[in-house]
C-alpha cells in the first residue's frame, strides 16, 4: 500500500497500483474548486477521490445526510442512466458517515459504472469520498473502496 496526506489532517493509503492525480488530471473528473486529492488505476478504470468543502460556520448546522442527497440529486440530474443502488451507514475518519451507491452510463464510452459517494464531517467543513469503477467489476471495487475509506486515519497518530 502507498500513503499519501491529505490537508495535513488525514493519512490515506491506497493500492501499490494506483496513481496519484495531477490537478489538471483530476479536472478532467471533477468540477469545482474544492481541494481535492485522486488517485486512479488506469488499467482498472478505478478511480479514488476525497475531497473538503470550505469550511463555513453554517456548516455546523448542515448534517451530512444533507450534503449527500444534494450530492446525489445532482448526480441523478448530471449522469446518464442514473440508478441507486443502496444506502449504508458507516465510519470514516472515525466521524459518522453515510454512503450513496449508485451506477450510470458513462457519457463517453457507454459503459456502465458503479460508484460510491461518502459524505462525513470534520468541524465546520464536510469530506466527500467519491470511487468509482466499472459496474461488472462491483464486487472488487467494494473491498478496494472499504479498504481505502478504512484507511483514513489522523496525521498525528
Amino acid at each position: 500500500m502507498m500513503k499519501s496526506t491529505f490537508n495535513n489532517l488525514i493519512s490515506i493509503e491506497y493500492p501499490d497500483d494506483f496513481k496519484e492525480l495531477s490537478e489538471e488530471e483530476n479536472q478532467k473528473y471533477f468540477t469545482g474548486d474544492l481541494l481535492r486529492l485522486s488517485f486512479q488505476n488506469i488499467e482498472k478504470h478505478f478511480l479514488l477521490s476525497v475531497s473538503k468543502s470550505k469550511n463555513s460556520l453554517i456548516n455546523r448546522f448542515i448534517s451530512p445526510a444533507t450534503v449527500i442527497g444534494g450530492s446525489l440529486s445532482n448526480l441523478e440530474n448530471n449522469l446518464k442512466e442514473f440508478q441507486h443502488v443502496e444506502e449504508y451507514e458507516s465510519t470514516i475518519f472515525d466521524k459518522p458517515s453515510i454512503t450513496e451507491c449508485f451506477s450510470y452510463l458513462a457519457n463517453n464510452e457507454n459503459v456502465k459504472q458503479y460508484g460510491e459517494l461518502s459524505v462525513f464531517k470534520v468541524g465546520s467543513a464536510f469530506y466527500i469520498v467519491y470511487c468509482i469503477s466499472r459496474f461488472e467489476d462491483k464486487e472488487e471495487s467494494k473491498q478496494i473502496f472499504k479498504l481505502f475509506k478504512e484507511s483514513f486515519k489522523s496525521v498525528e497518530q
